[in-house]
């Protein structure tokens, strides 16, 4: 996309000018604090849960545990990890049309499924680690009711708060979107 073409399509921008070099800051994703953040969030988790990949055999006796169960942790924490790098690939590229309003209404559909996928694959990951862990077990005791009470409850409760937070994005990214439509018109 070219620099002139963004500057001047489908934005009046109530006759502000903008500067060559603020629109190269807009451009460039990687100054933006919150997308930083996104994305130490991401290198984190994926460090931590290649981390525990590296370790749960031995640390947690996988050796002792069902080969099924190996292959649905290794599964899940692989989808975590795919998920990290979508998640990383999702916010480094918003600039992704032929002007701004194309760009947005593109990301504005990326970010909407790229929310379903993380709230899947988190919800997906805990169920199996849940399970991996309650797998050694060979009786089940008034207590593991308990525990699988609590485990549903824990994961509804993460189930809100994720969607919470994607819908509070997308809501915010859907009003800038709405904003620029109206001031287009």
């Amino acid at each position: 996309m070219n620099l002139d073409d963004l500057k001047w399509s489908n934005a009046d921008f109530a006759n502000e000018q903008i500067s060559k070099e603020k629109l190269l800051g807009m451009l460039h994703v990687n100054r933006h604090p919150v997308l930083k953040r996104i994305k130490i969030q991401l290198i984190i988790e994926s460090i931590a849960w290649t981390a525990f990949l590296g370790l749960y055999y031995d640390l947690f006796d996988g050796h002792l545990r069902p080969w099924t169960w190996n292959v649905l942790l290794i599964s899940a924490v692989g989808l975590l990890l795919i998920h990290n790098l979508l998640g990383y690939r999702v916010t480094d590229n918003p600039v992704n049309g032929s002007n701004i309003l194309d760009s947005l209404r593109s990301y504005l559909k990326r970010i909407r499924k790229y929310a379903y996928l993380s709230i899947g694959a988190r919800v997906f990951a805990i169920s199996i680690i849940y399970g991996y862990f309650l797998s050694a077990i060979e009786v089940f005791e008034v207590r593991h009711y308990w525990s699988l009470g609590f485990f549903l409850i824990l994961v509804t409760i993460q189930v809100y708060a994720l969607w919470r937070v994607w819908s509070e994005r997308i809501n915010t990214i859907t009003m800038k979107y709405d904003q620029l439509i109206q001031n287009d018109q």
